[in-house]
């Protein structure tokens, strides 16, 4: 299943506190100099008062959003590691157990020995849109949910002998919304279940 678009949220968090220090840094700087005796017997001039802009330039930043860019990233790994195990109709070689456990790693392997049994694999990969990423409250462990849009009209399954594409009943859903629900784990966050919706985005 696919090795999606990345759209991490560049550390906005770290980035935002490197600019307050430079702002606070250039702040104190300018009080040192302007306290300095000028020399000429002029009391010192005040320094300016910092702007309300200046005192607080993290004030719309999402403080979830460190969190968030890990969870998307991890998402992204998940699907790549199911692309590459739906290929060969095998997760043998793949890091499945390091993204997935519970419900969701069970899913998939079962989903797998469907496909050796038929001898098929999938092919090409699936398209991601309107993801979205929520926090539950009051759990043990940080708990991500996570929605998304998954576009599977470029995910075929093939003959693993010929490959020749399987045909499928043309009324299936090629575009279908999905959620998955996520822990962090000392290793990183893993996803423990992913639910399939009967409707389409």
């Amino acid at each position: 299943m696919s090795t999606r678009r990345t759209r991490s949220a560049v550390h906005r968090q770290i980035l935002t506190a490197t600019t307050t220090a430079a702002v606070l840094t250039a702040v104190l700087t300018g009080c040192t100099q302007d306290a300095k005796d000028t020399g000429d017997g002029a009391p010192p001039k005040p320094s300016a008062p910092a702007s309300a802009a200046t005192a607080s330039p993290s004030a719309s930043v999402d403080p979830l959003a460190a969190d968030k860019a890990e969870v998307q990233a991890a998402y992204d790994r998940y699907w790549q590691v199911l692309v590459a195990a739906y290929a060969k109709s095998d997760s043998k070689g793949t890091d499945l157990k390091k993204v997935s456990t519970a419900d969701a790693y069970v899913q998939t392997e079962n989903g797998l020995a469907g496909l050796r049994d038929a001898g098929q694999v999938i092919v090409g990969s699936p398209q991601h849109s309107k993801t979205s990423i929520t926090f539950k409250q009051g759990n043990k462990l940080k708990t991500a949910v996570i929605t998304d849009c998954v576009d599977i009209s470029h995910w075929k399954p093939v003959d693993k002998k010929t490959g020749k594409e399987i045909s499928l009943p043309p009324e299936r859903l090629l575009r279908y919304i999905t959620t998955l629900t996520a822990e962090k784990w000392p290793d990183g966050w893993m996803i423990l279940e992913e639910n399939f919706q009967d409707q389409t985005c």
